[in-house]
């Protein structure tokens, strides 16, 4: 039961962060009348992203590495 909990909460993380950066950290969505559309909010969301995506796969490694109970 903890292992499955343990992933679980692994995945929501992942999910969570990949959302965020993708939706709130990203260049703004719109037409590109300026530099700014072409330039993310935060310079590292593009990283923080693929750490989402990373962290998220990474969920089925914590579910089969923690012992059975």
């Amino acid at each position: 039961m903890m292992r499955a909990r343990l992933s679980l909460v692994t995945l929501a993380l992942g999910i969570a962060l990949a959302a965020l950066s993708y939706f709130a950290l990203a260049a703004p969505i719109g037409p590109p009348t300026s530099p700014v559309y072409s330039s993310p909010r935060l310079p590292g969301a593009p990283t923080l992203f693929i750490a989402g995506v990373m962290l998220a796969f990474l969920s089925a490694v914590v579910y089969e590495l923690l012992p059975d109970e």
